[in-house]
């Protein structure tokens, strides 16, 4: 095979350069220095000593683990229907992969509708049905849990297509051979499927965490962070600080401290599913 020119590279790393290694480099440098230029730490300094950058650090972090539990869990339950060879599967699919492909914003605008507490037609529907009163937008317990059962209800159809593709590879004879040992369908998905899954899973995994830590849309339109600040994670927080407050050094820091946080998690998640990986291999 013929050896291509590294020159072919050159526009490639001039727009990555451009657009994601130059702002990486200004936003450290922004962070190390004061808004007169001067170099120094006092903008770490503040943003530790701020509990409410800690609080949504661990919102974000509660955030995390809600969502990519619940997306991959609905996703593959979903996949795994879609599976069967039954009539209609294909409709379903189509149907399935609607909120997937409707806008983010559109999602919050009517899920917005339907959580508040006096015209919401879920919020009619459950109280009425149940005979209680919950306000889902309104307990700081438990709103977090109601924006993620948005995120979820949009991001699992993408989850569901993966883990559709993954399910699709593998071939039917390794099914028949488990139900000629007598192995029901919950001891192969065990056995069989999940492991035949894991590069998929592993790969999806990876992308849930990062696409779930880089999520602002749902809880700045729903909620703004509310209530009592219950739902702020952490690109809220840098947003309302470094841009709606325009303490841009500061802000910077934050997001500076936010990316050491996102590495360390995808270099313990990498580290950690490669061993794994082996170890099934």
């Amino acid at each position: 095979m013929k050896e291509r020119p590294i020159y072919y590279f050159i526009p490639a790393i001039l727009v990555l350069g451009v657009l994601s290694v130059y702002p990486l480099i200004n936003n450290i440098y922004l962070s190390l220095t004061t808004s007169s230029g001067k170099f120094e730490l006092s903008n770490y300094t503040c943003l530790f000593a701020d509990k409410w950058f800690w609080n949504s650090l661990i919102t974000s972090l509660k955030w995390l683990m809600i969502t990519v539990v619940g997306e991959l869990a609905v996703g593959i339950l979903l996949a795994s229907l879609i599976n069967l060879k039954v009539k209609g599967t294909k409709f379903f699919r189509t149907i399935l992969m609607m909120p997937w492909m409707t806008p983010m914003i559109a999602v919050c605008t009517v899920w917005a509708w339907m959580y508040n507490s006096d015209f919401g037609i879920l919020s009619y529907l459950v109280n009425s049905f149940f005979h209680t009163d919950i306000r889902f937008l309104s307990n700081p317990k438990m709103t977090l849990f109601w924006l993620a059962v948005v995120y979820i209800w949009k991001r699992s159809s993408f989850v569901m297509l993966m883990y559709l593709s993954g399910l699709q590879g593998i071939s039917e004879d390794v099914y028949d051979a488990c139900k000629v040992d007598g192995a029901s369908r919950i001891r192969q998905f065990f056995s069989v499927t999940l492991p035949l899954m894991i590069p998929v899973l592993r790969s999806l995994m990876l992308i849930s965490i990062i696409t779930s830590l880089n999520q602002f849309t749902i809880a700045y339109s729903i909620t703004n962070g509310g209530p009592a600040r219950s739902t702020e994670l952490i690109q809220m927080y840098i947003y309302n600080i470094g841009i709606a407050g325009f303490q841009y050094n500061y802000g910077a820091a934050a997001s500076t401290s936010f990316l050491a946080v996102v590495l360390i998690l995808a270099v313990l998640y990498i580290s950690g599913t490669s061993k794994a990986e082996e170890g099934i291999y």
